[in-house]
């Protein structure tokens, strides 16, 4: 059997007692009333955002648009079938939008892991 110098013993159970405290400290905080209302907040999820650009392409096929910026940066876009598509005040599917190539647009988008997905896409030009 080996000895063990009890001063590294000491400092190892000293560390330990300190880590607990410090690891329930880091956990969730206790609610103070239970009428206060929580808001779900999806773990990950990046804010909405607007772009304006003009569309170099359309594949109905993929559900894709592809946007060029003024400055040629492009932007994949995913369309779903929650994405609103309108011109003026007329709601167009993403097979009429295909005929609107170099179109100015303003897009409403989330970006996700999978991709940037369009919520909306308003002809503007």
């Amino acid at each position: 059997m080996t000895k063990v110098n009890p001063s590294i013993l000491a400092v190892a159970a000293c560390a330990l007692c300190s880590a607990i405290p410090l690891a329930a400290a880091n956990g969730p905080a206790a609610s103070k009333s239970k009428n206060t209302a929580t808001a779900k907040v999806k773990r990950g999820a990046w804010p909405p955002e607007t772009l304006s650009a003009k569309i170099a392409m359309v594949d109905p096929d993929r559900k894709r648009v592809i946007l060029e910026t003024p400055d040629q940066v492009t932007y994949d876009m995913v369309v779903t079938s929650k994405t609103r598509i309108k011109s003026g005040g007329q709601v167009l599917t993403l097979k009429d939008l295909s005929w609107d190539k170099n179109k100015a647009v303003s897009v409403s988008f989330v970006p996700e892991r999978r991709g940037d997905v369009a919520r909306s896409i308003q002809i503007t030009g």
